[in-house]
């Protein structure tokens, strides 16, 4: 995930990861992520539920032109728990 977005990335394709859990996403260090908290298997939330899934993907999407690269956003969460790569939230 990081390595191929960032090789995306490095002729100016913006790109974001979609994940389930914080740790594991941070160790990778995708140009930009979103974590959902969603189980295994539903990254973008519980099937047929298309208002979820919608959420998520509309999210994923407004992460590629309004956040720098390096940055994790916890879904439903607010700006403070926003945080570049290499720092803590």
């Amino acid at each position: 995930m990081g390595l191929i977005g960032r090789a995306i990335e490095a002729p100016g394709v913006p790109t974001v990861a979609v994940a389930v859990r914080r740790g594991l996403i941070a160790r990778v260090r995708p140009p930009r992520a979103l974590v959902t908290g969603y189980p295994n298997g539903q990254t973008v939330g519980p099937p047929g539920d298309d208002a979820a899934q919608r959420a998520v993907l509309c999210r994923a999407l407004a992460l590629l032109t309004a956040t720098e690269p390096g940055t994790i956003v916890d879904l439903g969460g607010s700006d403070h728990e926003t945080a570049p790569r290499g720092q803590q939230r």
